[in-house]
């Protein structure tokens, strides 16, 4: 009987609900209660700071806030990742573009017409007045309609500045005095601010504050200081009115950023000429002082009364993904960066820059603290009553009228004026948010830096202990409120400040002449240790503390995944890489001693090492080690030093592989590990390996460039070595070979231990150290020996035990199954599904592309193979030795011929061992891992050869020919007794085109060789022979790994290499053949592209395809400088193929043929003329319209905005023939057509931007 439908539905409903009794619900209103008003204070505190507003947080807990409650819902929504950002937004951004252009070329004209009377003043006054009033009139006609509102006010602001400029032009034709320029340029502040007004726009009125800032700076040049002081005051007291009137929160932020950053360019100017304006500096610092009073308690009035008001800098913030900060926190912010500038020009007064420091404190601090809801009433007595006392008091002493009591004047203002400040700001401190002192901590450390002459030790000193005082102050505020961000400005911003402010006088970021500082070594030596010493209590309480800075800035959000995700950016790693880095920076002589830099890095990574080891550490191992370990060998490499950087390592290393070791056995009792918990293989792996790379250093014996001091208590030369080399193999025998036969992967540590054998026996060589050499030879065979006994056996064991136990397990599952079907009924429905046969199943079709089946039971067990990492290590110290061998002696042949002899031993004993227990070795891209390893190697040995040999020549190339044998023999050999071949000869013709390329690329970039050969450039039988034996080699593997596919073709077998591998392989054949090769790859890669439907590889080979056309042309005179035209000619058939898709609806093909036509006609006709031309601008042209009109009919956005990039570089094409030989007429012809071309742009595109938007 069928059962009822409603019925089904109900009983899965049922089936879905709870049933029992569920203690997951336990308590939950009363939780969900606590958690709801735990939410609405953290909200109501965050709303209740309205002076720093929505501040992004650069810090914050570990906490992710993607967080999926219980019922599947999440807190925040997911931030917009960039391809839906581009969607949503891109159509807009590119209007918005096109009306910057459109302003730029609008300016553009009126400048030529102002400035270049080509029929006259009068015409072009005219010109302009007419320029003027169509502006005006658009903006009549647009700003009221909403969707052409910004285009209408972007055109008002335009026609205003063609119309303040043509009050100049007439200055400069004569036509009027100064003083009727000054009177025309305030009349039309004044027509600005009436027409702001008509349009209630506060950008236009903004303009006209602007100008009249402006025109105070050119006041300076006739009335002196006195005149730029009362016209700032006039522009920043016409910025707030207009903003109290219009109630704009935009005009008051922009008040009170401008009128700082106005005041500061006057004080620290030395008379600068900007845009031919004199910026007059302010000689009187009473005159500064009374400006900078009258404009902050101004600027703090108005910065109260608009702290909720809405603003542009706000939402320049908010757009650039950084939060939404207050307008309060914002335009002070911004303002004090021109108040600095103010303070910085008086810096040698300490008593004037402290006194005009105190004045921002005492307004801006009561300010904070009314926006903050404190009662005005209270705040009046420190900050209202005692500031006109003072000032009366200063003007007095310092105008001489009464004698200071002690001390100077600015100094007494200064004192009393902090008294009363501080008093105030302790009173009410509990109003302080964490986002203040953080800021303020940074904001006091760089008014430290500005006030403190520092030029001699002593004050330098004593600038580095107030530094010291305020990062201490406030890691102790951190751990006390649990603060993210006070944390990681603790940590990380006194780094910055040595990286900025701290190095020797040529290597400084900020200019030794801008901040001279000398701080002594042992005092720098002393101020770094302490801050590590601060790091550690701050790292253990807050460690999870994570940046978010990839994940604030708009379109990363990615980035900020992927680094959140691998624990990159917790305070543990960034603070750990941000002293790295400031370590390498400031390490030079006279700045740290050798005893400094080792005690740092020393401190560093022990504190580090010793916190992973109680499991405190919240960062990743291996970015610690890799991290130190690039820094140590970059120091090595200046300073020497080797065998404390190996100590180091080594010890750091055995308390973390410890620690890891532990959690490898919490992860074999089935405890779930973070993602920072490596497995001691890897960590292992990474220490030899950096281990290895210092003693290759040592053994280079290269002398040192520079010295630091106190470089002589330290052990050099002999010793040096000695003692690195023993720290090396006890690392080996104490870290690696206790572990090695519990290790899951043996190969990368092996050959890892083998290396710094290697090296260390090297390095004895090179310095001629017996007794180093000797232990490097009998720990080479006291660790081959046990390799050898402890793991290889073991390994192939493993892979036995595990073959046999997967079979037996598929074999009784298999039985059990068809039990169950046996006795299933028949009419059931259900099918049995197994997920390990599944994931068995994905491999297999992976392996399958490479290799075909290895037997009947290939699915169970194919991906379980005998893993030779003893016999790949000896056949890699083979491969090293004959590397050094033909570095030292510049000769390798000799040396390809014995590494390829002995290595294809080792290749027939490893086959020989798989084969006792039927199984295949492992594959490196197709090939026997032996085999590759080989290949590669030898490869090695032939570049080395070539770099080694001081007489090499071009017309020499007998070592290509004999590596180019050796790697076809071994690819031979490997293919010997296969099966599969139609699947492994594909793979060892990729892997000898790959390691020739190889070769060529790393000899070519040493100056040996070159990428590509010429045949007919030399007719020496040693050039002759290996360029054509090279060439046939490459036509037959093309022709051979055609045949494969045609093969596959008729026996209707799938592709086996996908679009990447067939453009792959015809982009290796292209780049190394002298142009038949090449060609004959690129036709059949474009053939086998269309039958198996793939548009990038035409577009991969057609962009490639011009290289062997060039290089047929280098010795095939025809076609000498034809490969530009040849350029152009494959982009036009790419666009002819474009237009013939879109008219037959076959759009999978028009994406390749518009990429060609975009990437090879403007490159080609750019090529074959070496420079822009006409034909260049006529053929952009082309690529823009077909583009733009494909993009229109096939509804692509993408295609639209291509097309418009085109038609704008080609107008860039046109701008520059006509500037660089044509009239001015032509230029104004010229820009008067872009003019109008991105003025119907812009119109339609704002016109119907709704409609375009979602196409």
């Amino acid at each position: 009987m069928e059962k009822d439908s409603g019925d089904e539905i109900l009983s899965k409903r049922k089936f879905q609900n709870a049933s029992g009794i569920n203690l997951g619900n336990f308590l939950l209103d009363s939780a969900n209660e606590n958690q709801e008003a735990e939410i609405a204070e953290s909200k109501g505190e965050k709303e209740h700071d309205i002076a720093m507003g929505e501040l992004g947080e650069i810090f914050s807990s570990g906490e992710s806030p993607e967080r999926i409650n219980r019922d599947g819902t999440v807190n925040s929504p997911p931030e917009i990742d960039s391809v839906t950002e581009y969607a949503m937004q891109g159509e807009k951004r590119l209007h918005l573009g096109l009306m910057i252009s459109m302003i730029v070329v609008w300016s553009a004209i009126g400048t030529i017409v102002g400035t270049i009377p080509i029929f006259g003043y009068e015409f072009s006054a005219i010109g302009l007045i007419l320029m003027a009033g169509f502006g005006i009139w658009l903006g009549e006609i647009w700003i009221p309609k909403e969707r052409m509102h910004l285009l209408g006010v972007t055109w008002v602001i335009i026609s205003m500045k063609l119309l303040y400029g043509l009050a100049i032009s007439m200055y400069s034709w004569g036509w009027i005095e100064e003083l009727q320029l000054g009177a025309g340029l305030l009349g039309l502040v004044g027509l600005n601010i009436v027409i702001a007004h008509h349009h209630d726009e506060d950008s236009i009125a903004a303009q006209a504050a602007l100008v009249l800032l402006a025109i105070g700076s050119a006041a300076g040049g006739l009335y002196g200081q006195e005149g730029v002081a009362i016209m700032i005051a006039l522009g920043t007291l016409l910025l707030h009115s207009l903003a109290y009137s219009r109630k704009s929160g935009n005009l008051a932020s922009l008040g009170i950023a401008v009128s700082y950053l106005w005041i500061g360019l006057h004080a620290i100017s030395k008379n600068w000429v900007i845009f031919g304006v004199e910026l007059v500096p302010f000689a009187d610092e009473l005159l500064l002082f009374l400006l900078m009073f009258g404009v902050t308690g101004i600027n703090a009035i108005t910065a109260t009364r608009f702290a909720k008001a809405e603003n542009w800098f706000s939402s320049a913030f908010k757009g650039m993904g950084l939060g939404k900060p207050g307008l309060w926190s914002v335009s002070v912010g911004l303002g004090m960066i021109g108040a600095l500038l103010a303070i910085a020009s008086n810096r040698m007064e300490t008593g004037y820059a402290i006194a005009q420091l105190v004045l921002l404190i005492s307004a801006f601090g009561p300010s904070y603290l009314v926006v903050r809801g404190e009662n005005w009433s209270r705040l009046q007595r420190y900050a209202l009553w005692p500031a006109p006392i003072l000032l009366a008091a200063l003007i007095l002493m310092v105008r001489g009228i009464i004698e200071p009591p002690f001390s100077e004047p600015w100094s007494i203002y200064a004192v009393f004026s902090a008294i009363i400040t501080a008093t105030a700001l302790l009173n009410h401190q509990h109003a302080v948010s964490d986002h203040v002192l953080w800021i303020g901590s940074i904001v006091t450390a760089i008014l430290l830096t500005l006030l403190i002459p520092a030029e001699e030790t002593a004050l330098a000193r004593t600038l580095i202990t107030c530094q010291l005082i305020v990062w201490m102050g406030l890691a102790l505020l951190a751990i006390q409120r649990d603060s993210p961000s006070l944390a990681g400005t603790a940590t990380l911003a006194p780094w910055i400040w040595l990286f900025l402010f701290t190095s020797n006088l040529e290597n400084r970021l900020i200019s030794v002449d801008v901040i001279p500082i000398n701080i002594a070594e042992m005092d720098l030596t002393i101020y770094m240790v302490l801050l590590i010493g601060m790091q550690i209590p701050l790292n253990l309480k807050l460690g999870e503390t994570g940046v978010n800075l990839a994940g604030k800035l708009a379109g990363l959000s990615e980035l900020s995944a992927r680094m959140r995700d691998s624990g990159m950016m917790r305070l543990w790693n960034i603070s750990f890489i941000t002293i790295l880095c400031t370590l390498l920076f400031i390490s030079n002589p006279g700045v740290l001693p050798s005893y400094g830099i080792i005690s740092v890095m020393g401190l560093l990574l022990i504190s580090h090492a010793i916190a992973m080891r109680m499991d405190r550490h919240q960062g990743t191992p291996r970015t610690i080690l890799v991290a130190w370990s690039i820094t140590a060998l970059i120091l090595q490499w200046r300073f020497g030093f080797g065998a404390a950087w190996v100590i180091l390592l080594g010890l750091a290393s055995l308390l973390i592989v410890s620690w890891s070791e532990e959690n490898a056995s919490r992860l074999s009792k089935g405890e779930k590990l973070s993602h920072q918990a490596l497995l001691p293989g890897k960590l292992i792996t990474i220490t030899l390996g950096f281990i290895a790379l210092m003693m290759m250093m040592i053994g280079l014996d290269e002398p040192l460039g520079k010295t630091l001091s106190n470089s002589d208590i330290l052990p050099n030369d002999i010793t040096n070595l000695r003692i690195a080399a023993f720290a090396s193999l006890a690392t080996v025998g104490g870290l690696y070979l206790p572990r090695a036969s519990s290790l899951d992967r043996l190969l990368p540590s092996a050959i890892a231990s083998i290396a710094v054998l290697i090296t260390v026996g090297l390095a004895g060589i090179s310095l001629e150290d017996n007794p180093t050499l000797l232990l490097a030879g009998i720990s080479f065979v006291v660790t081959g020996a046990w390799l050898a006994a402890q793991g290889e056996i073991r390994s192939r064991l493993k892979q036995v035990s595990q073959r046999e136990e997967r079979l037996e397990k598929y074999l009784n599952r298999a039985s059990a199954t068809e039990q169950k079907l046996a006795n299933q009924d028949e009419t059931s429905q259900i099918k049995m599904i197994d997920a390990e046969l599944i994931q068995l199943s994905e491999k297999q079709k992976k392996r399958s592309k490479r290799r075909s089946s290895s037997g009947d039971y290939d699915l169970i067990v194919g991906d379980i193979h005998h893993k030779p990492t003893i016999v790949i290590s000896f056949i890699s110290v083979t491969l090293l030795v004959g590397i050094y061998f033909s570095w030292a002696n510049g000769q390798s042949l000799l040396a390809i011929t014995m590494a390829s002899l002995i290595s294809v031993i080792f290749i027939g004993i490893a086959r020989w061992r798989a084969e006792q227990v039927n199984l295949q070795l492992p594959d490196i891209m197709g090939i026997e891992s032996p085999v590759a390893v080989t290949m590669v190697g030898l490869t090695l040995i032939q570049v080395a050869g070539r770099l080694g040999d001081a007489n090499v020549v071009l017309e020499q190339q007998w070592e290509l020919l004999v590596l180019l044998g050796t790697l076809t023999i071994l690819a031979g050999i490997s293919l010997v007794g296969r099966k599969d071949l139609g699947l492994r000869i594909p793979s060892v013709l990729e892997g000898i085109v790959l390691l020739i390329l190889t070769s060529k690329l790393l000899t070519s970039l040493m100056g040996v060789d070159t990428i590509q050969f010429v045949p007919n450039l030399s007719s020496e039988l040693a050039w002759v022979l290996p360029v054509w034996s090279l060439e046939v080699f490459l036509i037959s593997a093309v022709l051979l790994f055609e045949w494969v596919e045609s093969e596959r073709i008729k026996r209707g077998l799938g592709d086996h290499r996908g679009a990447a591998g067939r453009f792959a392989w015809a982009a290796m054949i292209i780049a190394i053949s002298f142009g038949i090769a090449g060609i004959i790859a690129s036709i059949f890669a474009l053939k086998n592209s269309i039958k198996w439907i793939q548009p990038a590889v035409p577009v991969g080979v057609g962009i490639f395809l011009p290289i062997s056309w060039n290089a047929l042309g280098n010795w095939i005179e025809l076609l000498d400088e034809t490969t530009g035209l040849f350029m152009i000619l494959i982009g036009a058939i790419g666009l002819a193929v474009a237009i013939s898709c879109t008219v037959t609806k076959n759009e999978v093909w028009i994406p390749a043929g518009l990429w060609l036509g975009h990437l090879l006609i403007p490159s080609g006709a750019f090529g074959h003329y070496q420079q822009t031309s006409v034909l260049m601008m006529v053929l952009v042209l082309g690529v823009s319209t077909t583009s733009w009109l494909i993009g229109v009919i096939t509804f692509r956005r993408a295609w639209r905005v291509f097309g418009a990039l085109d038609l704008l570089l080609a107008w860039i094409i046109a701008g520059v023939l006509i500037l660089a030989g044509a009239t001015e007429l032509m230029v104004l012809i010229m820009l008067l057509a872009t003019a109008v071309l991105l003025g119907l742009v812009t119109w339609l595109g704002q016109k119907y931007e709704e409609q375009i938007s979602v196409t």
